[in-house]
């Protein structure tokens, strides 16, 4: 039996995780339930055990936290995708997580940075099948024509987590205010 540790993650709607000793190895979409990464382990749902263990699961759930607050923008947790996942998807998750916090890229795109530029739905195919919501930002991946596209976790939450990141770019360019002068300095030349 393969153990995983799991726990969840609640900032406005509910995501699940599970890890490996390895690694984090599963985020479900918002509001599924856990049982959703058989979709993405199929054969395994009697080889899986699950534990609740809180010093495993920490490190993961306050870094999700931290994103979904606004407050963290890379990762730093270990990802296992040993048992998902062909070649060629893992080649573009890999892609995927290079792809800038607070931008966007096109599938089209994404299939040239893979070396396929001919294979844009065969990449759209391995975004879907990215295990690992949010910590492989496929949500950063969008059609050509402007339109978000589909989402595992469903186009709404998908536009939200890309405006959280374009608040979070947002606030920190905005330029500062400059402070005012004191009222007795108005008519002092040389302001």
């Amino acid at each position: 039996m393969k153990q995983l540790y799991w726990d969840s993650v609640e900032e406005k709607q509910k995501f699940f995780f599970t890890m490996t000793k390895r690694g984090v190895n599963f985020v479900s979409s918002p509001g599924r339930f856990l049982s959703e990464i058989y979709d993405f382990y199929p054969g395994q749902e009697y080889d899986l055990e699950y534990k609740y263990e809180e010093k495993q699961t920490n490190p993961v759930k306050e870094q999700l936290e931290e994103y979904l607050t606004g407050k963290r923008e890379q990762f730093d947790v270990p990802l296992d995708l040993t048992d998902t996942g062909t070649e060629f998807q893992q080649q573009v998750w890999r892609a995927i997580q290079a792809i800038p916090y607070g931008q966007t890229i096109t599938y089209k795109q994404l299939a040239e940075q893979v070396g396929r530029p001919g294979a844009v739905r065969a990449v759209g195919h391995a975004v879907a099948m990215n295990p690992l919501l949010i910590l492989v930002p496929c949500h950063r991946v969008v059609k050509a024509n402007g339109d978000l596209g589909k989402y595992r976790g469903g186009v709404a939450a998908k536009q939200k987590l890309l405006e959280l990141e374009q608040t979070v770019i947002t606030k920190k360019t905005a330029p500062r205010r400059l402070p005012l002068p004191h009222l007795s300095q108005l008519n002092r030349p040389g302001l």
